[in-house]
């Protein structure tokens, strides 16, 4: 048995020596050699639906990455190996929105015997999710046809079907910046209509173009109808206001913006237009200054010309009404300053003044305040003629000559005993009753 395990033993050795002796020859007639190639695409493996490869603004990236390759093999290997027997890529499984650094792997697409690497040998890959919106759809009309010709609301269609709305794919940085899809027309100096297919173009919030995301439909056809205008003409905009402001208010003035606009039609209903009025401005119950954006109306058989505004701004000027106001109201009048003991009677106790002032401030009086005061302080008993004075606000005045009341002043009533009658002779005379027995009658 030990004879037999010895025997093995010195066969495996020989083939390893063999072997080694084998490669040995080979290294040193066929060495091994290297080569580098540059700029080898790099393939994006296991992307998961609804994400997409983007840069570092955000777009998404219209060629794939490149790196550089090395390999290491033969010389014999070597002098067969073409680019195209290397494939490298980045497997992208399980991975979400982000940046990732991923490594790169290099593989043969044949069986040969080599060692290849890249370098460099992490790539960072930037992954957004994929979205889409409805967003409105613009026509921007540039140029000016010529005079006596009229360019109408433009018309949209894709497919013979109108259009008012596209949509937008992309990545979500920036389908989110897209507000608006807009096509251009240039009409200038044309006197017949435009119709023609335009590319849309998503623009954000400031009207600027938005890269890196596509439109569906990506073209529609825009009509713009050009007709001959038989004659313009240029009127004023009058402002329609209605209603009364608040009580003591008063319209001071009425302006508009802006003050003349130009009309298109045939000589016959031109002729007869003056102006061009605007929908109504309520100033129903209004005290202060306000403005407002309203609708022009255009006279029957008109229209405005192309690009003349269809809103005007209208502004109405309020103040308060300044011209004095005389009103004759009742007034209730009150003694103040009386001495203890006296009796006091008033005539008229409710009299009648005039007041002037805004009528505001009129309307504003309370009937507190209209209150007359006669003071009699240090007066004696007597009959007095006095004007009352009355405490008013600011603004509010009295209109001379104010009545006068008469005040009279009088001590309260004092009750004199009776003398007791003498009884005739031969009658027995009664004793009187104390004074302070005598009942006191009630005044």
């Amino acid at each position: 048995m030990g004879a037999l395990s010895t025997s093995v033993l010195r066969l495996l050795l020989a083939l390893a020596l063999a072997f080694a002796l084998w490669v040995f020859v080979s290294y040193a007639q066929n060495p091994d050699q290297s080569i580098s190639y540059d700029n080898v695409p790099v393939d994006i493996e296991g992307l998961e639906p609804g994400l997409v490869v983007v840069d570092e603004q955000g777009l998404p990236r219209a060629q794939r990455q490149a790196v550089d390759v090395s390999v290491n093999t033969d010389e014999e290997t070597l002098r067969n190996v073409r680019v195209s027997d290397l494939r490298v890529f980045v497997d992208l499984e399980g991975r979400g929105p982000g940046e990732h650094n991923i490594p790169i792997n290099v593989v043969t697409t044949r069986s040969i015997r080599l060692r290849a690497s890249a370098d460099p040998d992490y790539m960072l890959i930037r992954l957004d999710q994929e979205i889409m919106q409805t967003v409105p759809l613009t026509v921007e009309i540039t140029g000016v046809v010529p005079f006596g010709f009229e360019a109408g609301a433009p018309q949209v269609t894709s497919r013979a079907q109108p259009v008012n709305a596209v949509t937008v794919r992309g990545p979500q940085g920036r389908v989110e910046r897209v507000t608006a899809v807009r096509a251009r027309a240039d009409i200038d100096r044309l006197t017949a209509n435009y119709n023609s297919p335009r590319t849309l173009e998503p623009v954000d919030a400031d009207g600027q173009p938005v890269a890196g995301v596509t439109v569906e439909p990506a073209t529609v056809d825009v009509l713009v109808p050009i007709t001959s205008s038989v004659g313009i003409k240029r009127v004023p905009i009058v402002p329609s206001v209605t209603g009364a402001p608040a009580s003591g208010y008063t319209v001071v003035g009425v302006s508009v913006a802006p003050l003349l606009v130009t009309l298109t039609g045939s000589s016959g209903p031109l002729d007869d237009v003056e102006n061009v009025t605007t929908a109504d401005v309520d100033v129903g119950g209004a005290s202060e200054t306000f403005t407002r954006t309203v609708a022009l109306i255009t006279p029957r058989n008109t229209q405005l010309r192309f690009g003349e505004p269809v809103e005007a701004v209208v502004t109405v000027t309020i103040a308060p009404i300044d011209q004095p106001f005389q009103v004759t109201l009742p007034a209730l009048v009150q003694v103040t300053g009386m001495s203890d003991g006296l009796l006091v009677s008033l005539s008229p106790a409710v009299t009648s003044v005039t007041l002037s002032g805004s009528a505001s401030r009129l309307a504003a009086l309370s009937s507190a305040q209209l209150v007359g005061i006669v003071n009699v302080r240090g007066r004696t008993p007597g009959t007095y003629e006095l004007e009352p004075v009355f405490a008013l606000p600011e603004g509010v005045a009295l209109v001379t000559p104010v009545p006068r009341v008469i005040v009279t002043l009088r001590l309260p009533p004092t009750l004199t005993p009776e003398p007791s009658p003498t009884p005739p002779e031969g009658e027995e005379q009664t004793t009187p009753t104390p004074a302070s027995e005598t009942p006191t009658p009630t005044p």
